[in-house]
């Protein structure tokens, strides 16, 4: 692995929006941030004495944020050396020892089944190509009463077909245009059911907010240590993902699922209901 000194203009014209996370060290949330895992955490009732399992936890906002509210156990893990490196890194600096940080990859697990109570995705079914593969190893891990928590990014109006392409470049995995509608399909297995949802739509954010946050970012003092040139394509890279995300989310909601897996004795639920809307 390169040292920061070493990168050039075209290691960083390579990287994607994840890679250039873990070098500018951006704290990288779940959709709605604080508010979901907080949602998450009251929803599930989560104890001391509960095992979590993270995937996808790029800089570590979300297992710092959960052991801020109840330090119970919790393995993170992420493909990103660069994104673990500054997750550990924070952690340690919050005196948060409940929390260990592993390389791994959704596809292929490294842990035993029916280890986890709880199991948070976040957006990371909207990245991965092989969704299927990913769910069942998720299914896997947890518990026979324990619970998975998705939060997938979908499109609530027809988006523009140069942002899907933009942003298809700068994840660097090629996306078609999901709906809410899509994720439930994709959940509604036979061996799973949907626990509990709650929907959200993305605000839009003013072009000076985005300038301030990139600005802020970009002072950071590890960057000062880049060679002229290649800050400069850094700066420039990561203004455009922020506008760019910017653009895409405008289009864009996202939902809280909490996903149990079913029980063979219980008959679906017939009678449901609804809640009125509040005057």
């Amino acid at each position: 692995m390169k040292g920061i000194k070493d990168f050039t203009v075209e290691d960083i014209e390579k990287m994607d929006y994840n890679q250039i996370i873990g070098i500018v060290k951006e704290t990288n949330r779940p959709p709605g941030g604080r508010n979901s895992v907080f949602e998450v955490i009251n929803r599930l009732h989560l104890t001391e004495k509960s095992r979590i399992l993270e995937i996808g936890t790029s800089t570590g906002f979300t297992p710092i944020e959960i052991s801020r509210l109840v330090k119970c156990r919790i393995t993170s893990i992420d493909i990103n050396e660069e994104s673990l490196k500054e997750a550990k890194r924070r952690a340690s600096e919050e005196d948060y020892d409940n929390i260990e940080f592993i390389k791994a990859d959704v596809s292929s697990l490294p842990f035993d089944s029916e280890t986890f109570d709880v199991v948070i995705v976040g957006n990371v079914f909207s990245l991965v190509k092989n969704k299927k593969r990913a769910l069942d190893e998720c299914m896997r891990v947890s518990k026979k009463n324990g619970f998975i928590v998705a939060i997938p990014m979908y499109y609530i109006k027809e988006p523009p077909k140069e942002i899907i392409k933009k942003v298809s470049e700068a994840i660097k995995v090629n996306i078609a245009p999901k709906y809410k509608q899509d994720w439930i399909d994709f959940f509604l297995i036979p061996r799973l059911e949907i626990y509990w949802s709650k929907d959200f739509k993305f605000s839009y954010i003013e072009d000076r907010k985005i300038s301030e946050f990139c600005a802020n970012i970009l002072k950071r003092r590890h960057l000062q240590n880049l060679k002229k040139e290649t800050y400069e394509k850094l700066s420039e890279t990561y203004k455009n993902f922020m506008f760019l995300f910017r653009n895409n989310l405008s289009y864009m909601g996202y939902t809280i699922f909490i996903l149990s897996k079913r029980k063979l004795w219980e008959d679906p639920e017939l009678y449901t209901s609804e809640p009125l809307n509040e005057n």
